[in-house]
């Protein structure tokens, strides 16, 4: 069956949840693997390969989580002309401050920064170029049709599970199963016990799914012996907002606060709470 709705974005604004959720709905399918990356980086293989992953999947929707989509203009452009009309696209976005500390954290998990978040930057561009929002859903609004791009809030998922499954399931067109685990979370708060062994297999999976291995890879993330082997589960963090402010994080926060307005036009959602957490960042003092 072609697919007909995709999860584009945001990264770390819950696309695990939304797999684990979604794999549990009767009127979804989904493939064996997670993220499959073809319109961005295994476009090559063809739409053939491409409909091979939904083999044997019959449901109301069927589709992809994929969180990158949303950042690459050219995955964009092929996701346009690829979905028929009916194709519904999901994008989950999170207080840009909020997610951007929340990546830093993800980086430094896997082993991929021991700098902190000031210095983290330069190296690693996502951090910023990810949480600056507004350019990519204009992107997405323009090719693919405000009609068809679903917006939904990380917040409403961490305040209330159940009503963002609710939201969700409105979204795609699709019941709402009360019974469904929505109340489960997915912890990021794990640290690597090797970084290098953490960074040598990411490498090792990214060779995987280039030879077209990626259910492999989808196995063995989702394997709890493996996580428990790589990963450690660190004392109670910090919240995000008590991380410390340079003026460099402040500037990024004036400018996250900037776009608020008018990405909250573009998405129809109500984004106070962010500008309240962002004018906290700015203040002279910081928090």
């Amino acid at each position: 069956m072609k697919p007909n709705f995709l999860y584009l974005g945001g990264d770390k604004c819950g696309s695990t949840w939304l797999h684990r959720i979604l794999s549990q709905h009767p009127e979804v399918g989904l493939p064996a693997s997670k993220e499959l990356f073809y319109f961005d980086r295994y476009f090559q293989r063809g739409t053939d390969w491409y409909m091979r992953q939904f083999e044997g999947l019959e449901a109301p929707r069927v589709g992809e989580i994929c969180h990158d989509y949303l950042y690459s203009p050219p995955a964009l452009e092929r996701i346009a002309d690829f979905f028929d009309d009916d194709a519904v696209f999901l994008v989950v976005l999170r207080n840009p401050y909020v997610r951007m500390i929340s990546h830093h954290r993800y980086l430094q998990r896997i082993g991929k920064t021991a700098l902190p978040l000031d210095g983290a930057i330069d190296g690693h561009g996502g951090l910023v170029s990810h949480s600056l929002y507004l350019q990519p859903v204009q992107q997405a609004i323009a090719l693919l049709g405000r009609d068809r791009v679903r917006f939904l809030k990380f917040e409403d998922l961490a305040s209330d599970p159940a009503g963002f499954g609710r939201k969700l399931s409105d979204a795609l067109g699709i019941r709402f199963i009360p019974e469904l685990p929505y109340a489960d979370r997915v912890l990021e708060g794990n640290a690597a016990r090797s970084g290098q062994l953490v960074r040598i297999l990411r490498h090792a999976g990214w060779r995987l799914r280039e030879l077209g291995l990626q259910n492999v890879v989808s196995s063995i993330k989702s394997n709890p012996l493996v996580n428990r082997a790589l990963f450690q589960r660190q004392t109670a963090r910090s919240s995000p907002l008590d991380a410390g402010v340079t003026p460099r994080i402040a500037d990024l926060a004036r400018q996250f606060h900037e776009q608020s307005s008018e990405l909250e036009a573009a998405c129809d959602l109500d984004l106070s709470d962010w500008r309240e957490t962002l004018e906290q960042v700015t203040s002279p003092g910081g928090q």
